[in-house]
């Protein structure tokens, strides 16, 4: 077996991938400035693991264009790795916060006094926490959504609004890879946004309700590796996003569970498919 991993930076997935891949045949690193199109790539199978959400798109397209099955495929880096994107398939399969789409600084503030202030509101793509904002109320809406008007990236003139969801000082980060329920935890924090990467404390889950929900929202994909992000309310179990270009660390440290062994272990299988 040849397996390929794509990736930006070695940080410590990158590694543990690249160990547990060791053990199913020959592995190639295959870093952001060595890979070029076309070639003739002689892999059974690639990790795509870059930081970019885009590099990582793009590179799942040019492999499986040469016949090379990738870990997360294209669509699914496509629908998973867009937030609006995904809150459309996740909405057939499982409840998700109260949401709204617009595309202008007056039907921005429309969708946002239609769910009713407070009200997240998100790039449709990126992790980490990064430029989500709260916003309590209109004069906040404003301000906020006048900076975006004069950001030059066109997808922040895609306006990405959620309700506000009071959790109970934690949300829950399960991961689901090839239709199986690996591992969840608890991510606790003082501030609204609980990421660990944004110094969020993790703790093991063990709600057989979290992984119903997990699995439930991996169908509406069908496929792939995926981080689910999911928030508790008074409406139940919400499921907020997904993320197909998981960081795993801390999950392994809270929990034990080997997470690169079970996305390499998916990876082999998608190649002998």
């Amino acid at each position: 077996m040849k397996i390929g991993i794509t990736y930006t930076i070695m940080r410590k997935e990158e590694i543990m991938l690249r160990d547990r891949a060791k053990e199913y045949g020959e592995v190639f690193m295959l870093h952001d400035r060595e890979t070029i199109f076309p070639e003739n790539f002689d892999l059974d199978v690639v990790i795509i693991r870059n930081v970019s959400h885009f590099k990582a798109l793009y590179m799942a397209k040019l492999f499986e264009s040469h016949g090379i099955p990738t870990v997360n495929p294209f669509n699914i880096i496509l629908e998973a790795g867009d937030k609006l994107f995904a809150t459309l398939k996740l909405s057939e399969k499982v409840q998700v916060p109260r949401w709204a789409a617009a595309f202008d600084k007056e039907s921005a503030i429309q969708a946002m006094e239609r769910i009713g202030y407070p009200v997240v509101i998100k790039p449709v793509f990126g992790s980490w926490g990064r430029m989500v904002s709260k916003i309590n109320d209109l004069d906040a809406a404003e301000g906020i959504v006048e900076h975006r008007q004069w950001m030059g990236n066109p997808l922040y003139k895609v306006y990405y609004i959620q309700e506000y969801v009071e959790k109970p000082g934690r949300d829950i980060r399960s991961h689901v890879i090839g239709g199986e329920f690996v591992t969840a935890i608890y991510r606790y924090s003082d501030h609204w946004v609980t990421n660990t990467a944004r110094g969020g404390k993790a703790i093991p889950c063990e709600d057989e309700e979290v992984k119903e929900i997990s699995i439930k929202a991996w169908e509406a994909f069908g496929e792939g590796a995926l981080a689910i992000d999911i928030f508790e309310s008074d409406r139940g179990l919400l499921v907020n996003e997904v993320n197909p270009a998981m960081e795993f660390k801390n999950v392994v440290r809270v929990t034990g569970v080997d997470v690169a062994k079970k996305i390499v272990e998916y990876a082999v299988e998608v190649a002998k498919k």
